[in-house]
């Protein structure tokens, strides 16, 4: 019974650390996506909204990758000491996952008002390169106009203009005449389009981040089976030869 548990529990950190290995690399593809996907809302919005938590993700990807080699090297030798690192490895990723997902539900509710501010900002600046370059992205890949609306862009002192709005806010960019009035813009703000967008990416996080840990949960609970066996069986071992009128 207690050999069979052994070799369950061998099995099932050999799964684990394998599963490790994948699950690397998918944490690895998430925080690079955020990065990718984010680099051109920089300079509107504060990098601690999705780029901290996707950092701490891909952090958590490079050692899942190292332990789950670990794990295997353990499982199959059996050594209380790498079994113990990797318990103390495996406890260190999950508690920062659970930092990840903590963040992320925290700033979900700060999320609007951050990026209010940064709109706005970066409209009132938009003569500035840095801040033209990231508004007209932005407007071109949401569909939107202006922070609210268009009419955000007839009181822009970066703008300068009354009447018309950003060639950016144009549905079609070859034949469009951008008056404010005109029927050629898009008509939404990009607040509430790029605060959705921003609170799926902390969806996602949180989702991923929720998978692994029970993944590693399941290693935790292998390795600590794995660490009092070991135990065990060095104790049989000196009481059967001192049954055996043998020297220890």
């Amino acid at each position: 019974m207690a050999g069979g548990c052994t070799v369950t529990s061998k099995i099932c950190l050999v799964v684990v650390g394998l599963i490790f290995w994948g699950a690397a690399a998918t944490l690895c593809f998430i925080g690079a996506w955020v990065y990718s996907t984010y680099s051109h809302f920089d300079e509107v919005t504060e990098a601690s909204l999705t780029l901290v938590p996707a950092s701490i993700i891909i952090s958590g990807g490079i050692f899942m990758f190292i332990i789950g080699l670990l794990g295997c090297i353990a499982a199959c030798k059996e050594n209380k000491c790498l079994l113990a690192a990797f318990f103390s490895l495996i406890l260190l990723v999950f508690l920062a996952e659970v930092v990840a997902a903590t963040m992320g539900y925290v700033f979900r509710n700060d999320v609007r008002d951050v990026l209010d501010t940064g709109l706005k900002d970066a409209v009132n600046h938009y003569n500035e390169t840095a801040e033209k370059n990231q508004i007209d992205y932005i407007q071109k890949e949401l569909k939107c106009c202006g922070v609210h609306n268009a009419s955000d862009w007839a009181t822009s002192p970066g703008w300068g203009n009354t009447t018309m709005v950003p060639r950016s806010c144009c549905k079609n960019a070859t034949n469009c005449s951008p008056s404010l009035k005109g029927t050629d813009i898009y008509d939404e703000g990009c607040l509430d389009l790029l605060k959705d967008k921003f609170l799926m990416n902390l969806v996602y996080i949180a989702a991923v981040t929720v998978a692994f840990a029970i993944i590693q949960i399941l290693g935790l609970i292998s390795a600590c089976i794995l660490l009092c066996r070991s135990r065990d069986v060095r104790y049989e071992t000196l009481e059967s030869a001192q049954r055996n009128g043998l020297r220890v």
